[in-house]
């Protein structure tokens, strides 16, 4: 019996360990490229790619981020070895150098690990209250919120580290999100087949790539279709006659203003592919995300940046933007599935918006109840099940709900008002940052990128539930990773 299990064990592992092991040989050798291939393994935590040790699940890119970030911690601490002041003494000095790195004033309110500790903190309150009997939170599975706590924060943030500390300039940066692009094709295309051969299409005929829901797949694919549209944007109209040091800047390094045929050949490529399966997903959310964010940009493009021109002019020019996205809106609605459309307004019936105003009420209702603590990572499905119907008082549309469908509430719901301020805190000091950088430089303008990604994700966020996913938590933290990144390069 113990034979057969270790025989069983070791068939289970012998292929992800020869992946690992050769994964661990790149990270090794060549550390920025395991950091920016990562991007391209977002996806690969489902199907055949999953195994269990000693009954923990795991994923293989989980598994990668653990090769390449304990490989970087032992590459960091046999240098620190070789050094002429001693093992423990460049830990204590790396180690402060780490909690100061976003904070050049050495001011805790502006550094981004002091949110993040908060949202860890809150997501680890409400498994100390399960822990008693009296608590009304004793009966949460701790096992699932253990399991999200491993998959969507703790692999997702040392992936972020790596970024900081592994990337080495704006080049590199943007190769990840190039790579995380290609990756986001590729689901794309997945979709598109979808469509072209009916197969493996969604009830109400959406499509949705490997996913169980068409919007898992719309929440993947957003963020990079308004990556290629804004660096489309910079390519196509920022200006490339620069003088003085950013002239040079632009001669050493080829950033992002310097036009190519292949590049806009191969980023009109990649937002065809990535528009056309939105479209099919048919997620009036991730539209929301993607014009929203355009248009946001847009604004601050023509009104406020370094290229801003007369208030007249931008003002026509923020009409033509707005103009140019309600016909692409248009079109999606007319060509698209008018019923879906339709139903947006209907909340007296069972419609996708009347669907999210009775999840949204259970959850303010459980908010109210666990105001301080929220109700534990993983359990709002649980309750949403128990007690749905008596906080409505009828049957919900749904029975069964995943997620609250706010990314807010979300936070709120999983880690308490700890994390959901953790949250808030955090996205205020990554927008600071973006503000605070030189105006007319390619590190400003990829810092542009991410944020409006970002903003993107926000408005999404209203309606559905990023962030809260293994590729998608990943997505979140490559964004943040970068803009610390890029913070460095300032």
């Amino acid at each position: 019996m113990l034979s057969f299990w270790s025989f069983s064990l070791l068939h289970q592992l012998l292929i992800p360990g020869i992946i690992l092991f050769l994964w661990g040989i790149v990270s090794w050798g060549w550390p920025a490229v395991s950091v920016i291939l990562l991007s391209a393994f977002f996806p690969f935590y489902f199907g055949p790619v999953k195994f269990t040790v000693y009954g923990v699940p795991f994923t293989l890119i989980e598994w990668m981020i653990y090769v390449s970030f304990f490989i970087y911690i032992l590459r960091s601490l046999l240098a620190w070895n070789r050094s002429r002041e001693g093992f423990m003494s460049n830990v204590s000095k790396q180690f402060y150098s780490m909690c100061r790195r976003f904070s050049p004033s050495g001011d805790w309110r502006r550094s981004l690990w002091t949110p993040i500790t908060l949202i860890l903190i809150g997501l680890l309150l409400p498994l100390v209250s399960s822990l008693f009997e009296e608590s009304s939170l004793a009966g949460m599975d701790r096992t699932m919120l253990l399991g999200i706590l491993k998959g969507w924060f703790i692999a997702p943030l040392m992936y972020f580290y790596l970024m900081q500390h592994v990337l080495p300039g704006l080049k590199a940066i943007r190769r990840c999100f190039e790579w995380y692009t290609i990756s986001a094709v590729f689901l794309s295309l997945w979709g598109i087949l979808q469509f072209v051969f009916h197969f493996t299409v969604t009830p109400d005929g959406r499509v949705s790539g490997p996913f169980e829901s068409a919007n898992y797949l719309a929440l993947y694919i957003m963020p990079a279709a308004v990556f290629v549209l804004v660096r489309l944007w910079h390519i196509l109209s920022v200006p490339r006659e620069y003088d003085g040091l950013v002239g040079l800047f632009r001669k050493l390094f080829h950033v992002e203003d310097s036009l190519s045929v292949s590049t806009l050949v191969r980023y009109g490529f990649f937002a065809g592919m990535l528009l056309f399966a939105m479209y099919l997903t048919r997620s009036f959310g991730a539209f929301l995300g993607l014009f929203g964010a355009l248009f946001g940009y847009g604004i601050y493009h023509f009104f406020f940046s370094y290229w801003k021109v007369p208030f007249r002019k931008a003002l026509l020019w923020c009409s033509v933007v707005f103009v140019g996205l309600a016909v692409v809106g248009g079109i999606f609605f007319v060509t698209g599935d008018r019923g879906k459309f339709n139903q947006m307004f209907n909340v007296a019936g069972r419609s996708s918006s009347s669907v999210r105003l009775q999840v949204w009420t259970v959850a303010g209702d459980l908010i109210g109840k666990n105001f301080f603590l929220g109700v534990g990572a993983g359990q709002f499905e649980r309750l949403y099940g128990n007690e749905a119907t008596k906080i409505l008082g009828r049957e919900p549309y749904e029975k069964t709900m995943l997620h609250p469908h706010n990314i807010f509430l979300m936070f709120w719901l999983s880690s308490g008002l700890v994390g959901l301020v953790g949250f808030v805190w955090l996205l205020v000091l990554l927008f600071l940052q973006v503000i605070r950088m030189p105006k007319h430089d390619g590190v400003k303008r990829m810092a542009l990128v991410c944020l409006t990604m970002l903003v993107a994700i926000l408005l999404h966020g209203m309606v559905d539930t990023p962030m809260w996913k293994n590729d998608l938590a990943l997505e979140f933290w490559m964004i943040v990773g970068a803009l610390a990144s890029l913070q460095k390069l300032v």
